[in-house]
């Protein structure tokens, strides 16, 4: 029976299914208790190390533990409920990693000087922060976010194997799947609470995070979703691919976030021109269906709010035209910071800067200012050190998309690309919902060499009479 189950390894059903269980186990923990979701995950995970030996496993695991947390907690405290049971899966890895992956691959660690410049950098500065005191020294864990990142990294190098990337892709495609019914449902919710309010008209949290970062996950998740498109070679996987990215797109319409829906949108139709310009057998098929699809959808919403959706995009997302929503007077406050001393320009003032009392997880809590824009928030924190370590890292991070296929450079580069300029006015680097993930990928396009996600075959992408 194992010997049997040990040829499943590699399989692309296999590994789809098994992304997809994780991501059932995340939808348990985040509805009904992240506790027992937590359990389903690390047995189940447990199991497939146990059987298979391939650290790959921990990639959907770690990452739906991650987003199926359904409760905000305190900032000012220590969030024993979420830790905790995180903490004691990553012990096991751990163990798992000592004792039976024998081989460490050493040789992968690479392009991670920038990150080790960042870890470095936004610790120096806890040698003169004065805000802290003993109602918030939590906020001391934060100087060394970087360094745990860094941590995490180089864990992932030595242990993960070349036979990672269709593991990666699944995960993420399904994990956006995760993400969007955690927005769906928060928002069936709310509109049941307020049945006069329009489903555009809502500001809320999923538990990990704001709508608006759910947003912003789901650009980042975009590109595997496009990349399972035009590598499918069967028309169950196309359909299943097509009716992923359009749960997708309607559920960055849900997040009401200006940032998600500007950027969400820009990176669909680059990537449309993209499918377009790469010349896969069928790609015309497989363009027309994704217009069509997309126009059919569009015509069904407007059915569903009777002929009200332009009119409640326009006045519940749009109306701010282009109001910074605050952000102009956070950014003038991170500059004075910054360039409030020569220490602070080439050391950074440190990750707490500045305390305010903000809303987080809907409550009122006295906490550090997050700058909402990368470049500002690594100059406040580190200074122009922990620019350059960022500078490093962004080319490290580039330059694993070349010498890998046409394809994979445009797809991943366009994704990266648009998601690092969101990163310009809203929160992404630092942030543990966006880190723990651009870890795992950046482990795997490190370490692999094939990019194939489905087998290779001498047939057309489609069955065109299949098709019609």
């Amino acid at each position: 029976m194992i010997i049997k189950l040990k040829k499943l390894n590699n399989n692309y059903i296999f590994e789809n299914i098994v992304a997809a269980i994780f991501v059932v186990f995340g939808i348990i923990g985040w509805q009904f208790n992240y506790f027992a979701g937590t359990i389903l995950i690390t047995i189940f995970s447990i199991c497939l190390l146990l059987i298979f030996k391939d650290f790959k496993f921990v990639i959907p695991a770690f990452l739906v533990m991650l987003f199926s947390i359904g409760e905000g907690f305190e900032v000012e405290t220590f969030p024993f409920e979420v830790v905790i049971p995180v903490a004691i899966y990553v012990v096991v890895i751990v163990i798992f990693s000592i004792v039976y992956f024998k081989k460490q691959y050493l040789k992968n660690i690479k392009s991670c000087v920038g990150m080790i410049i960042l870890a470095v950098s936004f610790i120096i500065p806890i040698f003169w922060v004065e805000l802290i005191n003993s109602s918030n020294t939590i906020f001391y864990v934060m100087y060394f976010s970087w360094l745990l990142y860094l941590i995490l990294y180089l864990i992932l190098c030595i242990n993960v194997r070349k036979n990672s990337f269709k593991m990666l892709v699944f995960s993420f495609s399904w994990l956006a799947m995760l993400i969007s019914y955690e927005l769906i449902s928060s928002v069936i919710k709310l509109k049941l609470e307020n049945p006069d309010q329009s489903i555009l008209s809502f500001w809320y949290y999923i538990g990990w995070g704001l709508c608006n970062e759910a947003g912003i996950m789901l650009c980042f998740f975009m590109p595997f979703i496009i990349y399972e498109i035009i590598k499918s070679n069967k028309l169950y996987l196309f359909i299943i691919a097509i009716f992923k990215i359009f749960i997708l797109l309607f559920a960055i319409l849900l997040t009401t976030s200006r940032g998600s829906l500007l950027f969400g949108g820009i990176e669909f139709f680059l990537f449309l021109i993209i499918l377009c310009y790469l010349k896969y057998d069928m790609k015309q098929i497989k363009i027309c269906v994704m217009f069509l699809l997309l126009v059919l959808s569009f015509f069904i919403l407007m059915a569903i709010t009777n002929n009200k959706l332009i009119d409640d995009i326009i006045q519940n997302i749009f109306n701010l035209k282009f109001d910074d929503n605050g952000r102009d007077s956070i950014w003038k406050s991170g500059l004075k910071s910054w360039t409030a001393s020569f220490r602070n320009v080439v050391f950074g003032s440190g990750i707490v800067s500045e305390l305010r009392d903000l809303v987080v997880f809907d409550k009122t809590q006295y906490i550090y200012l997050v700058y909402h824009s990368t470049v500002l928030e690594v100059l406040v924190s580190a200074g122009l050190i922990g620019l350059c370590g960022l500078i490093i890292h962004f080319y490290e991070k580039y330059k694993l998309l070349f010498k890998k296929g046409k394809d994979f450079l445009l797809i991943f580069g366009c994704g990266f690309l648009v998601v690092d300029l969101y990163g310009l006015i809203d929160n992404t680097y630092g942030m543990y919902y966006y880190m723990i993930p651009l870890c795992l990928l950046m482990t795997v396009f490190n370490v692999n060499d094939d990019f194939e996600i489905y087998p290779k075959t001498h047939h057309s992408n489609l069955d065109l009479p299949l098709l019609f």
